[in-house]
C-alpha cells in the first residue's frame, strides 16, 4: 500500500502540480514579457505580435515531441475541419482577448479570472451535451467560481474593469467553448497532433493581425528571449504531460489539480511582478474559484472501487 501511494505520488500528484505551477505562471510572465519588450498597455497589436511569437513556436514544439515520441504529424483531408475550430476558440479568441485584457489588470486577478474557463466548460457542456449535464456537485462548483467573480467586482470600476477584467472573462469564456469543441472533435483523433497545428495556426494569425496593425517589440534582449523561450516550452510540456496524465487515469482524478492554477498565478504574480496578493479581496476570490473549481472536478472513491462524483 506504501509502494502504491509512493508510485501515485511520483507519476500523477507531482506532474500534475508541475503543469499546474506552468499554466499558473504565465499571466505574470505575460506581463513581465510586456516590460522586457518595451510593449505599451494600449500597443494592443503589438501584444498580438507577442502572443503570435509565442503560440506559433510552442506549436511547432508540440509537433517535434509528437514526431520524436512516433505520432503522424501531418494532417489528413478529414482534420482540418477540428483544428481550424479548436484553434478558433483556444488559440484566436482566447488569446486575442487575453492578452489585450491582461495589460490593463493585475496578473493575479487575470490568474483568477481565467480560471472561471472551468466553469464556462461546464456550463457549455450541459447545454449542447446531451450526456453530460450539470450536477448538484458541479452547479455548486460553478456557483462558488463565479462568486469569486462577484468577489473580484466589488470597488466600483477599480474593482471590475471592462477593458482588463472583462476581455480576460471573455477570454476564458471561449477558452470553455474551446474545451467544447475538444471534446466533440478529439475523440478517435491524436490530440497531439490537433493541438500542435492548432497552437501553430492561431499564433500565425495573431502574428499576422498584430504585424498588419502595425504591431512590434520595442526591444529585444536575452532577458527577454529566454523569457519568451520559457513561455513556449511551458505550453508544450504543460501539454505534453496533462495528455499523457489524461491518458492513464480518470479525467476527474487528473482535472481536480487545475484548483492549483490560480493559486499558483497568484504566487508567481507576487514573486514575478510584486503584485499584493495578501488583500482580503484577492484572497477571497482566489478561495472561490480554486475551491470551485475542486469542487466542480473532484471524485471521490466509494468502497467497491468505483467513481462517484
Amino acid at each position: 500500500m506504501k509502494e502504491q501511494k509512493t508510485a501515485l505520488v511520483r507519476q500523477l500528484y507531482m506532474p500534475a502540480i508541475l503543469c499546474a505551477a506552468l499554466w499558473g505562471s504565465a499571466a505574470p510572465c505575460i506581463k513581465k514579457g510586456y516590460e522586457l519588450f518595451e510593449i505599451a498597455a494600449d500597443a494592443s497589436f503589438s501584444q498580438l505580435l507577442f502572443a503570435g511569437w509565442r503560440f506559433a513556436l510552442a506549436g511547432v514544439l508540440v509537433l517535434i515531441v509528437a514526431k520524436c515520441k512516433g505520432h503522424r504529424i501531418l494532417p489528413v483531408r478529414s482534420e482540418w475541419k477540428p483544428i481550424l475550430w479548436i484553434s478558433l476558440f483556444q488559440s484566436m479568441i482566447q488569446y486575442i482577448c487575453y492578452y489585450i485584457g491582461l495589460s490593463a489588470t493585475t496578473g493575479t486577478k487575470g490568474a483568477v479570472l481565467s480560471g472561471t474557463q472551468t466553469f464556462f466548460a461546464l456550463i457549455f457542456a450541459h447545454l449542447f451535451l446531451k450526456n453530460d449535464k450539470l450536477t448538484r456537485q458541479k452547479a455548486l462548483g460553478c456557483v462558488c467560481g463565479f462568486a469569486g467573480v462577484l468577489v473580484l467586482g466589488m470597488g466600483g470600476l477599480n474593482g471590475f474593469n471592462l477593458q482588463g477584467d472583462g476581455l480576460v472573462l471573455l477570454s476564458a469564456m471561449s477558452a470553455g467553448a474551446g474545451a467544447l469543441v475538444s471534446r466533440i472533435f478529439t475523440p478517435g483523433r491524436d490530440p497531439m497532433l490537433l493541438t500542435g497545428w492548432q497552437l501553430l495556426l492561431g499564433g500565425l494569425l495573431l502574428g499576422v493581425i498584430g504585424v498588419a496593425g502595425g504591431g512590434r517589440l520595442g526591444a529585444v534582449t536575452l532577458t527577454g528571449v529566454l523569457l519568451l523561450g520559457y513561455m513556449i516550452v511551458l505550453s508544450a510540456a504543460a501539454f505534453t504531460i496533462w495528455t499523457a496524465l489524461l491518458g492513464k487515469y480518470p479525467v476527474g482524478r487528473v482535472s481536480l489539480f487545475c484548483f492549483l492554477i490560480p493559486v499558483f498565478g497568484a504566487i508567481f504574480s507576487a514573486l514575478v511582478l510584486g503584485e499584493n496578493i495578501f488583500t482580503l479581496r484577492n484572497l477571497a476570490a482566489l478561495a472561490f474559484v480554486s475551491g470551485g473549481i475542486a469542487i466542480a472536478n473532484y471524485v471521490r472513491e466509494a468502497k467497491n472501487g468505483t467513481k462517484q462524483a
